[in-house]
């Protein structure tokens, strides 16, 4: 059959990213989706790239993160949303082919092998970040989506 073409998706910084899309005040400060400090030690979920930037990381806790970013503006997270925005993230993939393997709420596998003369030869991640970018004003939570969805194939570009 030859060589197969995989592709790894993984929507980068993907609790973070939904929180700002329905929050966008929070797009311009440094935030992180956070544990509960109160019911555990609460630690670092997911962080926007201005945490990232200013030394916070995933898995640290909240303390910590403060202590290195004292602006880090913590949100509990909302996991029915980040389902919900999965979900969306897989109907685009079953777009491109039926092989999809999810790993985790924000990464799968595609097996796009069968799909290479459908949509424009080996260039399948190329394609799909164009279709993403064709379609993402078709409506509000479409284009939400899709914001968080192009970030996760930029290192194809």
């Amino acid at each position: 059959m030859g060589d197969r073409v995989i592709l790894h998706c993984d929507l980068d910084n993907f609790f973070a990213s939904v929180e700002c899309t329905f929050r966008p005040e929070l797009r311009d400060v440094p935030m992180a989706v956070c544990g509960s400090e109160s019911d555990r030690h609460g630690i670092v979920l997911a962080k926007n790239q201005l945490a990232k930037k200013a030394g916070v990381k995933t898995a640290q806790t909240v303390w910590q993160a403060r202590s290195i970013c004292p602006r880090l503006v913590c949100v509990p997270p909302h996991m029915d949303k980040y389902r919900e925005f999965s979900v969306l993230a897989r109907q685009i993939y079953l777009r491109y082919t039926d092989l999809v393997e999810p790993f985790s709420i924000d990464e799968c596998w595609l097996d796009v092998t069968g799909s290479a003369l459908l949509f424009g030869g080996g260039d399948s991640a190329k394609n799909l970040r164009r279709y993403a970018k064709r379609t993402r004003d078709n409506s509000l939570d479409r284009r939400q989506l899709l914001q968080i969805f192009l970030k996760a194939f930029k290192r194809y570009q």
